[in-house]
């Protein structure tokens, strides 16, 4: 229910990923893995993959959004996801 938190994230239903460059989060403001004893086991491992392979295609390709249109949150499991999904055209080495 943190995320949902309006005092914290403005708009909490809207998908918007560029929240978490405007600000930087303490770890009681965002738990992309869960908190307390049931916390993932490999959360550090997928943070670090993560970083890894979002900074090689954002430094290797150009992106292009294919629908500008608003998207709607699903729920997943216990976490939240994009509806549609987000749909990106590789336009190319940079």
């Amino acid at each position: 229910m943190t995320h949902q938190r309006e005092d914290l994230y403005p708009n909490p239903k809207q998908f918007k990923p560029e929240r978490f460059l405007e600000r930087k989060y303490s770890p009681y403001e965002f738990m992309p893995f869960g908190q307390g004893a049931r916390r993932c086991l490999g959360a550090a491992l997928a943070m670090f993959e993560l970083k890894l392979v979002l900074a090689y295609i954002l430094s290797n390709y150009e992106l292009t959004l294919v629908d500008q249109r608003p998207e709607k949150i699903q729920r997943k499991g216990l976490g939240l996801r994009p509806g549609r999904g987000v749909k990106m055209i590789f336009q190319g080495k940079k």
